[in-house]
């Protein structure tokens, strides 16, 4: 996934693959977002020409 495409993820209504036509409405990973923030965490993706891989961290609660 190239960097350009990477910055724009976690956007509101933001679609990388306008190919696939409009069933989906891009709030997936910015819903995601606002509840690992709401949490106090973070979520990021990184990514290889092969992987694509996303990683949430959670502060642990006791």
């Amino acid at each position: 996934m190239p960097p350009a495409i990477q910055a724009h993820l976690f956007d509101r209504f933001y679609r990388a693959d306008q190919t696939r036509g409009t069933t989906h409405s891009g709030l997936g990973l910015a819903i995601a977002q606002e509840i690992v923030t709401i949490h106090g965490g973070q979520i990021s993706v990184k990514s290889t020409p092969e992987v694509t891989s996303f990683c949430v961290s959670l502060p642990l609660k006791r």
